[in-house]
Formats: C-alpha cells, sequence, structure tokens
C-alpha cells in the first residue's frame, strides 16, 4: 500500500518507519525509537528524526522508496509554514 496519498503527520510518519524497521529486525518499538535517538546524536543532531529513521530503515533492509517522498513533502511543509 502507498501512503502517497495520505496527509501524515510527523508522529504518524515516525510510526510507519519504526513499525516497518521493528517487522524486520523483530526488535520492540523502543529499541528502535533507542536506535534512531542513537544515531541522532552520534550525527550531532543535524538530521530529524525522520531522516535518520529512513537511515537506520535502509541499513536494516527496509525499503524506503515510498517513505523518502512522505518525509521530504512533510518537510517541506513544515518549512513553509
Amino acid at each position: 500500500m502507498s501512503f502517497e496519498t495520505e496527509e501524515l503527520s510527523r508522529i504518524e510518519l515516525e510510526d510507519k518507519i519504526v513499525g516497518e524497521i521493528a517487522k524486520k529486525t523483530g526488535k520492540s518499538y523502543q529499541e528502535i525509537f533507542s536506535m534512531i535517538s542513537e544515531k541522532q546524536e552520534r550525527m550531532g543532531n543535524l538530521l530529524s528524526f525522520e531522516i535518520v529513521a529512513l537511515i537506520v530503515a535502509k541499513e536494516v533492509g527496509v525499503k524506503i522508496s515510498e517513505y523518502i517522498s512522505l518525509v521530504e513533502k512533510r518537510i517541506l511543509n513544515e518549512d513553509s509554514r
């Protein structure tokens, strides 16, 4: 299912990406959030949680192509406000 037509809030989008990582790895949501937060800190907190979540998702083998445009749209829409 493509999420292209859905307007997703930041939290809904993060939850979908974290859910995909959890399915792929068998780890809990809490473990995934910790992984993403730790990587975000190691990157100097220069990237948003969603961007780092996409990086982690790609690293564990999740197909992220449908999420890239959603993250981009959300970030650009937020910046234009």
